[in-house]
């Protein structure tokens, strides 16, 4: 397996998996308010990441949509029938995808392929042709078509599903 804990290596892995792609740099992205103020025009849509875990600690996700999507977490606790989700803590982050906020995506799955967290992916990024993500870095955007997804996931043997 590849080590994929730079951005170069994710790139290694889109190719070694023929998934095409382009990437973009910019200046370092941790917030909504950042891509704002670096918005650049990259013909995709942007989504956003939330790492989220249920009250009792047990259940950890990755939820993934738009950027100009607001999340509903009472529905989303509804669908996933917990009782409560909140927002997990930076180390949570860091033991669960090894990674530190400001660089969270789905493609964390290749810093760590034994994790446990549950990605969630909003099906309306299948309303685009393609989408954008950080690489496990925030200074740049890989853009790529949304129906990669289950062949990066699936290459990783991890729970996911389109919400």
């Amino acid at each position: 397996m590849l080590d994929c804990s730079t951005k170069q290596a994710v790139y290694e892995l889109f190719n070694s998996l023929e998934i095409p792609y382009k990437t973009f740099d910019h200046p370092p992205i941790f917030s909504q308010a950042d891509n704002e103020k670096h918005r650049i025009d990259i013909g995709a849509v942007i989504f956003k990441n939330l790492f989220l875990q249920n009250s009792g600690k047990t259940h950890y996700y990755l939820y993934s949509l738009p950027i100009s999507k607001r999340a509903d977490l009472i529905k989303l606790r509804e669908l996933l029938d917990e009782s409560r989700l909140s927002f997990g803590d930076e180390n949570k982050l860091l033991e669960k995808l090894n990674i530190r906020p400001g660089s969270v995506s789905f493609l964390n799955v290749i810093k760590n392929p034994k994790t446990d967290v549950i990605f969630l992916i909003d099906k309306e990024i299948f309303n685009s042709e393609l989408f954008g993500v950080h690489p496990n870095d925030n200074t740049s955007t890989i853009v790529f078509a949304p129906n990669n997804i289950s062949t990066i996931l699936d290459h990783f043997k991890v729970e996911y599903r389109f919400i």
